[in-house]
């Protein structure tokens, strides 16, 4: 499994991918970017983990082209001693989708390759850095992971949809499977504060990235706090990005810290008993192609944790909450307070919500996705047969 854009097992969807081929009786070896101190080599639960340094990109897309220069550098060797050892399967997970050039290495030395389309990657630079000429090549890497894997992953049905009209994927090659929260992550039932409050406790978790409106937060909570009844409403931040510093600087310059809580990064077991303080769970990222088209894995685990949930209208959350959350109309931030004031004032639509999500969450859960894993992997060793 090669990984570029996290550490592991600090990514979720592929620490879940690695430990569901275990149990199946492979041999799987992540090579993954090595955070601050992380040794190069570890073996988790069953996991065989390479790491290797690479630059860390500080925004501007000339950063980006220099560490994935670095990655793709340290990891051809990495591969390919892989490979010789008698790796049979190459299985990218995007982004970059550059790294499908360690896929055409496995495909000459006839081995399988596994497509993981994580994010819609041309998008997402597009989103941050305007139509420039380095989209339409990521065009081309990403059309090009797709016809050299003898698999495709995909996350929801948007993106499925990409691999079959983008990449011209034939549809048997192409297989869902959804990110999720673990079915002993599911809160035991709806627990919900009384009366209206005067204090209601918002939570964010997931990356702290531009592209997920989180730079809008300390906006939502000013806007809050401001309104009649809701002066003591706070908000508690999970996760960590490269806007971290931007996203504290603007708390502070609305006079907020001491009403934000930043935690970074978390292990994966705290995700749960931190959501299960929350009266109000958000997801703030904005209406764009990108968006419409991604699932949120916040939106799962809110959904366990029997959380009420308000985030703007997308497509995929959507798909995902069904009726177990309350849209914003796109690009309102006054809608989306709006949304929350009235939950903060509503024990009963609160509790509504929470029932609702706890409904859904059991369909939306890691293992119903697993098996859809197993069958991508049992369905390429019988090909190869």
């Amino acid at each position: 499994m090669l990984l570029e854009n996290e550490s592991y097992p600090e990514d979720t969807r592929v620490r879940k991918e690695a430990l569901v081929l275990v149990e199946e009786g492979h041999h799987v070896t992540v090579l993954a970017p090595r955070r601050a101190g992380q040794p190069r080599r570890e073996e988790i639960d069953g996991v065989a983990v390479r790491r290797y340094r690479v630059p860390v990109a500080t925004g501007s897309a000339v950063s980006y082209v220099w560490e994935y220069a670095v990655a793709h550098a340290r990891l051809l060797p990495r591969v390919l001693g892989e490979l010789l050892k008698g790796a049979n399967v190459v299985h990218l997970h995007n982004p970059p989708d550059t790294l499908v050039v360690f896929g055409l290495l496995a495909r000459m030395l006839r081995r399988k390759v596994v497509f993981d389309h994580h994010d819609l990657f041309p998008e997402l630079f597009e989103l941050k850095f305007g139509r420039t000429p380095h989209v339409r090549v990521l065009r081309l890497f990403q059309r090009l992971s797709f016809r050299v894997a003898d698999a495709v992953i995909v996350t929801n049905d948007s993106q499925r949809d990409v691999a079959l009209e983008c990449g011209d994927v034939p549809p048997e090659r192409v297989t869902v499977v959804r990110n999720g929260p673990a079915t002993a992550s599911l809160a035991a039932g709806p627990r919900v504060r009384d009366g209206s409050l005067e204090d209601p406790r918002l939570v964010f978790v997931g990356s702290l990235e531009s592209q997920d409106g989180v730079l809008d937060l300390p906006e939502i909570l000013d806007r809050l706090r401001g309104l009649p009844g809701r002066s003591a409403a706070q908000l508690t931040v999970i996760g960590d990005g490269s806007v971290l510093p931007a996203l504290v600087q603007a708390c502070e310059s609305r006079g907020l810290q001491a009403h934000v809580r930043f935690t970074g990064r978390v292990g994966a077991a705290e995700v749960p008993q931190l959501l299960a303080e929350a009266d109000i769970c958000v997801d703030p990222a904005p209406c764009n192609e990108l968006n419409h088209r991604s699932t949120m894995i916040k939106i799962g685990e809110y959904l366990a944790a029997g959380r009420p949930v308000v985030a703007f209208e997308l497509c995929e959350t959507r798909r995902t909450a069904g009726g177990a959350a309350w849209y914003a109309r796109c690009g309102e931030i006054e809608h989306f307070v709006e949304l929350l004031n009235l939950l903060a004032g509503s024990p009963e639509d609160r509790r509504e919500l929470s029932d609702l999500g706890l409904r859904r969450a059991p369909e939306l859960t890691w293992e119903s996705s697993a098996d859809a894993l197993r069958r991508v992997y049992a369905s390429l060793y019988s090909s190869s047969r």
